[in-house]
């Protein structure tokens, strides 16, 4: 029996799981809401009263908001569902894919069901990360076709024409709360979709399981303001935050952090104890 190394192991899931057209898919889509909130920032500059010019940052904070209370306009909620749901789609498959039906010659080879569990983890962390970083990169860099590029943050959305903020925002605080409510929540929904996915030995249940969480998420916190934090898909809901939102209490940007970690570690514990315990030998017969 060969054990892997850890690195030679994460390397090799990176390259037999991402597809070359995913990055393609990705960054149309997000060019796409790049440049219809950098549009939608030129036309508030140009309503504003007093007149002030929108910079990135502007464009940056309207195409990652996501809905508000009492928000129930389809085109916002779709601006923040499908780039979930894309990345739920790109990650479907997995770990089933290879567990199940591969997984009597895997698992020998890279040493353990727990190695190969902890790689899988690992690579949805990357995954969760290195889209986020993608999706926002694109969308700053759409925007400065329109907009001009500021080291402070958003001037629309400082002066109150956006949403009234109960403080200033700099570019650097706003692209941090970004990523990191993007990046953990993706992480956290998706270590249930692969948990979920294992767990039912079909790939479909975790991915319509995770994506129904999500739409209800956006549904029971547009008019309950007191269920707003308890959703899983409201941790990347920026407008939700109290910071944005006083209607909601309590739901701080550090919440959402702690909300995402305590969500992923009993997922990956829970998963961790089931691939441990389960027949890979059988899964072939017991898909059919």
């Amino acid at each position: 029996m060969i054990k892997a190394g850890f690195f030679r192991l994460f390397c090799w899931n990176i390259g037999s799981s991402l597809r070359w057209w995913w990055p393609v898919v990705v960054v149309a889509l997000v060019a796409f809401m790049g440049w219809r909130g950098a549009l939608e920032a030129v036309e508030m500059s140009n309503f504003s009263q007093p007149p002030v010019k929108a910079n990135v940052w502007d464009a940056f904070f309207i195409t990652f908001a996501g809905p508000g209370l009492w928000d129930t306009s389809l085109v916002r909620m779709l601006g923040w569902f499908v780039p979930h749901l894309l990345f739920f789609y790109f990650i479907g498959d997995l770990a089933n894919g290879e567990l199940l039906l591969r997984g009597y010659a895997v698992v020998p080879l890279i040493g353990s069901r727990l190695r190969w569990w902890w790689g899988k983890v690992c690579l949805l962390a990357a995954l969760a990360a290195g889209y986020t970083i993608l999706c926002l990169l694109v969308v700053l860099v759409v925007s400065l076709a329109q907009l001009p590029w500021s080291w402070q943050g958003g001037v629309l959305l400082n002066a109150g024409t956006l949403i009234p903020v109960s403080d200033y925002v700099g570019g650097d605080e706003l692209l941090g709360r970004v990523f990191v409510l993007f990046s953990s929540t993706l992480f956290a929904m998706s270590c249930f979709q692969t948990t979920l996915a294992i767990l039912s030995r079909r790939s479909f249940y975790g991915f319509m399981t995770v994506s129904m969480l999500m739409l209800l998420s956006w549904l029971l916190g547009s008019e309950n303001p007191h269920l707003v934090r308890w959703l899983p898909g409201s941790q990347s809901m920026l407008l939700r935050h109290t910071f944005f939102d006083q209607n909601v209490s309590h739901f701080s940007f550090q919440w959402s952090f702690i909300y995402n970690a305590i969500q992923t570690l009993i997922l990956v514990c829970m998963g961790a104890w089931y691939v441990k315990q389960m027949d890979i030998f059988g899964a072939i017969e017991d898909m059919g």
